[in-house]
């Protein structure tokens, strides 16, 4: 044994990190499937045929309309009818929220999350897909800085959403845009072709942002730090430091507590859409996530880390 532990620590450093995150790599592609098998509309069709009056139509049924403020999450190949292009939904999702309605998407930088990288916040491209991105190059959208989950937004309420993401602590905290969503009174979050259930829901993650000061299972999840350098769209240059996320989440577990009349889900043209308030959405997974009912599966979220002690 003294021998096999001797041989370990000789082992290159890349080497016993890849050695030690092998259970969350396996435990993450068992939840993907899962969730596929599970989850995914029997009349899903990749690409769909959806048309944008089939889009704008569902929103509408589900309550989205003129004044609201909307983050959109989307997967293009789904999306992709052959129907409209990238540009044409923009320009539709624009005109549902109107001139007092704001339009969020994500923007995630595509370059690593390393120390010492520079996030050009005007030039460097969203990896977030083909929509995030004619979005992000269309007139009037400004952007976060945050190298891990930046954020588009056009409309009134873009300033109040993305001003201060360059001073999170974790990209989901009360400074950035996806918690801020809860303190608009018409925010919604929607999702487009990239599954039911919240399969796709980023503002889930201000969970363990709100609870990681107080609960010990939480704070497990940000034990690294990344240090990186930014140019501003108006061309200054700052520093941000930010807690990288670790574990593995199937979502399911949290959707299950959210009524229909909450979590709008339907497929429609072979697409699977959803929509949910954003405040109601992160309210209760909050106040879940305080009770041990999380959508963490690794590492196990143990009962005892939950607890009350008086």
């Amino acid at each position: 044994m003294s021998l096999d532990l001797a041989r370990v620590r000789q082992l290159p450093a890349k080497v016993v990190r890849r050695i030690r995150s092998l259970p969350a790599t396996v435990i993450g592609l068992a939840t993907i499937r899962l969730h596929e098998r599970r989850w995914t509309s029997p009349t899903a069709t990749t690409p769909s045929s959806v048309t944008l009056v089939g889009i704008t139509d569902f929103l509408t049924r589900a309550g989205v309309g003129p004044g609201a403020t909307v983050h959109v999450h989307s997967a293009w190949e789904n999306l992709n009818s052959g129907q409209f292009g990238a540009a044409d939904l923009v320009k539709r999702l624009l005109a549902l929220v109107g001139e007092q309605g704001t339009l969020a998407m994500p923007a995630i930088p595509s370059i690593g999350q390393v120390p010492g990288a520079l996030f050009d916040v005007k030039r460097t491209p969203s990896a977030a897909g083909l929509l995030t991105e004619v979005f992000r190059r269309y007139p009037g959208v400004s952007r976060s800085i945050n190298l891990n989950h930046s954020v588009c937004a056009h409309g009134p309420n873009a300033d109040f959403l993305l001003r201060d993401h360059q001073c999170s602590e974790t990209s989901w905290d009360q400074y950035s845009p996806y918690y801020r969503l809860r303190e608009i009174e018409d925010a919604w979050i929607v999702g487009l072709g990239v599954g039911h259930r919240l399969k796709v829901a980023t503002s889930l993650h201000c969970v363990e942002s709100a609870l990681w000061r107080e609960n010990a299972y939480y704070r497990k999840l940000f034990r690294e730090e990344v240090c990186y350098d930014y140019k501003a769209l108006d061309g200054m240059t700052g520093h941000h430091c930010y807690k990288k996320r670790s574990g593995q989440i199937y979502t399911p577990k949290l959707a299950k507590y959210f009524s229909p009349d909450e979590l709008v889900e339907e497929t429609i043209q072979g697409l699977e859409v959803y929509a949910i308030r954003a405040r109601s959405l992160i309210d209760k997974a909050i106040a879940l996530g305080r009770e041990g009912k999380t959508m963490y599966v690794w590492p196990v979220p143990w009962p005892w880390y939950f607890k009350k002690t008086n």
